[in-house]
């Protein structure tokens, strides 16, 4: 058993392209990315897992996971849960590593080559896909402390070995974990206990206060930001994506004409325009998927109460595309035009049945005329 592959046999190419759609990658972008992403929280819970206090706190949040909920990846990142996921992932991330967060979201971005903002969303949602994994391993049992570290440490290799070269272990070094002897063993069997020492256990802290100033001292302090003369700032949207773009013709002292630094990242509000238009995806399926069904009165009828049930979800769509920007509404008026365009076939067909028309016109005409409204 290999906790690396069971996590990334779960990402097969429909997830990859969902959960790219999310954090603002293309599918190719999002594999190499995993890639990395998956054995780096792996490799962090493990330090986690490495002491008794750790392995606790680990064990208590994979108690608490809907494993059931996650076992439909696809769904949940396709569906209107997907910021739920988000949501969980980033608070079980802030909850087991703390500060330490920041530190392995920087390190994986620099590694990546991304922005931190698009390498943290991608450990928010990667973050439930890789604990629900890690609380299978217990076959329905409560996840303890003592299975924990037992089942990481038969997975150190495993993990050391699916991460990338040039990607270090020590870069996600997050507890500080005591150094256990070979002959030291985990319940029931007898400790090897270290011999007391023979200084004063008081003696050290006389030393902090000297230890801390030299310490402080010899702290290597951040370099400072390099002198640069800007020739212009500029911001460019493209459809979904917004790039800033700063020009500099010197640094610290230095013609540097013609570099150009670029900063790319989601537009404002592209975010929900993009679960916007996943829901309405989703709706067009649906409608399709119904009104395909239908080939008789008898059928048109039993096909009235579903239409009417999606009514709810047309009014969420279109109270969240009144409040999306100027670039999400676009982005709607794309996806309205290619759904209307494959569903009124749909629609054709099925009204040109006889007796069809008066059934199910009186419900499907009101829909369609307030999807049509989205993409004006």
């Amino acid at each position: 058993m290999n906790l690396v592959d069971l996590v990334t046999s779960q990402l097969t190419g429909d997830v990859l392209g969902k959960l790219g759609g999310l954090v603002g990658t293309n599918e190719a972008q999002t594999r190499s990315a995993t890639s990395a992403a998956v054995p780096a929280l792996l490799s962090a819970f493990s330090k986690l897992a490495s002491t008794n206090s750790g392995a606790s706190q680990l064990a208590s949040s994979l108690g608490g996971l809907d494993l059931k909920m996650l076992g439909n990846l696809a769904g949940l990142l396709g569906g209107g849960q997907a910021s739920s996921l988000g949501n969980i992932g980033g608070s079980l991330l802030s909850s087991l590593l703390g500060n330490n967060l920041g530190g392995i979201v920087n390190t994986l971005a620099s590694f990546l080559g991304m922005q931190p903002g698009i390498s943290k969303t991608l450990l928010t949602y990667l973050a439930p896909v890789v604990l629900g994994t890690i609380a299978n391993q217990f076959k329905g049992a409560k996840p303890d402390a003592s299975g924990l570290m037992k089942l990481f440490s038969e997975q150190q290799d495993n993990i050391r070995s699916a991460m990338p070269r040039g990607l270090s272990l020590a870069d996600f070094d997050t507890t500080a974990s005591s150094p256990r002897r070979a002959d030291d063993h985990h319940g029931g069997v007898h400790r090897h206990e270290e011999p007391a020492s023979a200084f004063p256990s008081w003696l050290p802290l006389l030393l902090l206060p000297l230890i801390g100033l030299v310490a402080y001292m010899m702290w290597p302090k951040p370099a400072p930001a390099p002198q640069q003369v800007v020739v212009a700032e500029t911001r460019e949207v493209k459809g979904p994506i917004e790039i800033d773009r700063t020009a500099v013709i010197e640094r610290e002292g230095k013609k540097v004409e013609g570099v150009v630094e670029e900063t790319i990242k989601l537009a404002p509000g592209m975010e929900e325009a993009l679960k916007v238009g996943t829901d309405l995806t989703g709706l067009f399926g649906n409608l399709s998927k119904v009104l395909g069904d239908v080939k008789d009165e008898d059928t048109a009828r039993a096909a009235i109460p579903t239409l009417n049930g999606y009514a709810p979800m047309l009014e969420a769509i279109q109270k969240s595309t009144a409040a999306l920007p100027e670039a999400g509404r676009t982005s709607i008026v794309e996806t309205v035009t290619k759904g209307l365009g494959a569903l009124q076939g749909v629609i054709d067909t099925v009204m040109a049945i006889p007796g069809v028309k008066e059934i199910l016109g009186p419900v499907v005409t009101p829909m369609i005329e307030t999807i049509s409204k989205l993409g004006k």
